[in-house]
């Protein structure tokens, strides 16, 4: 292959990366998801947990949400012997990280100096980031789930001051809600992108 056409093809793969639909996210693990959310919520009705332990209780439900998924990622396209998949999984997963980051800086803060009531509100702004930076990877409608996150967040931060934010029902109900809206997107496209069988009859004898 000569110098060109290798510069041509990493160009293709370069564009592909940056651009192309990341099939890679799967609706069953992001409603598995939905439910890591619902069920954190369930523990911190019977738990009652202190400000601290319920930061606990919803950074493990997170770290199990994204682990899952990234799980599955990982298995479908890091081993994939072709190059343009593994980048546009890295692409889309890179997008990801600064919501990711900023979120555990953020958490660190919050909890130095005493403020984890704006956590949920915070979490909701960032995720709803994180989301809506992935819209190139992703089908059109999780970026207005992205978007309606972030509403949530700002309502959360402005209508619920104080330690109504760490209520169980906050969390679970947007994340649960917005995790099986996501998921419903997110089986939408596949159904959509699935090959259908032509409509030609076949012709007989």
């Amino acid at each position: 292959m000569n110098e060109s056409l290798r510069s041509e093809v990493f160009e293709i793969r370069r564009v592909l990366a940056r651009t192309g639909a990341f099939e890679g996210y799967r609706a069953a693990p992001v409603a598995l998801s939905g439910f890591i959310a619902l069920a954190a919520g369930a523990a911190q009705r019977l738990l009652h947990p202190e400000p601290f332990q319920f930061v606990v209780l919803w950074a493990v439900a997170a770290a199990l949400g994204f682990g899952i998924n990234f799980a599955v990622v990982a298995r479908t396209y890091g081993a994939s012997p072709r190059q343009w998949e593994r980048s546009l999984a890295f692409a889309a997963l890179l997008d990801l990280t600064p919501a990711m980051v900023g979120g555990a800086l953020l958490t660190g803060a919050m909890i130095w100096t005493g403020r984890i009531e704006l956590l949920p509100g915070l979490w909701m702004v960032l995720f709803g980031t994180g989301v809506m930076a992935s819209r190139r990877h992703v089908p059109r409608g999780c970026a207005w789930i992205g978007v309606a996150y972030l509403v949530a967040g700002v309502a959360t931060l402005v209508l619920l001051p104080g330690a109504g934010a760490l209520r169980a029902d906050v969390m679970a109900g947007t994340f649960g809600l917005g995790q099986f809206l996501l998921a419903s997107v997110l089986a939408r496209a596949a159904v959509d992108d699935a090959p259908r069988p032509s409509g030609r009859a076949e012709a007989r004898p």
